[in-house]
């Protein structure tokens, strides 16, 4: 007789790795501006990247949902959407964003190297 999974299983499975771009980890500091009316531009860090995202860090909270877009000095800006928002410690947040496009290959790369120069 065959048991069904029990809920902790199930519930592993739902957090299973969902992603399909491989992530890079930089640390570059940007300026992320909203679609929100009247809403100066926020500092924020970008902690990894991958083709399809990647992960901010922020004093300034940001809503899920909201486009965003997201410059670097000398750097072409990058166009995402916020899709989730968590808290972090010392009042901080942290935001996943996915691009609305997805990166080229060209693109990514330039980001990655830009981090690297960064932590220099």
């Amino acid at each position: 007789m065959s048991k069904s999974p029990g809920p902790a299983l199930l519930d592993s499975a739902k957090k299973a790795e969902r992603r399909v771009w491989k992530r890079f980890p930089i640390y570059t500091e940007v300026q992320c501006q909203t679609n929100e009316k009247g809403q100066p531009p926020r500092s924020a860090l970008v902690l990894n990247i991958s083709r399809g995202g990647l992960k901010l860090v922020s004093a300034h909270r940001m809503e899920a949902g909201s486009l965003v877009r997201i410059g670097a000095a000398g750097a072409a800006s990058l166009s995402a959407r916020i899709v989730h928002v968590a808290p972090e410690e010392g009042g901080m947040w942290s935001m996943g964003c996915a691009f609305t496009p997805k990166l080229s290959e060209d693109q990514l790369r330039d980001w990655i190297q830009r981090g690297k120069k960064a932590d220099r």
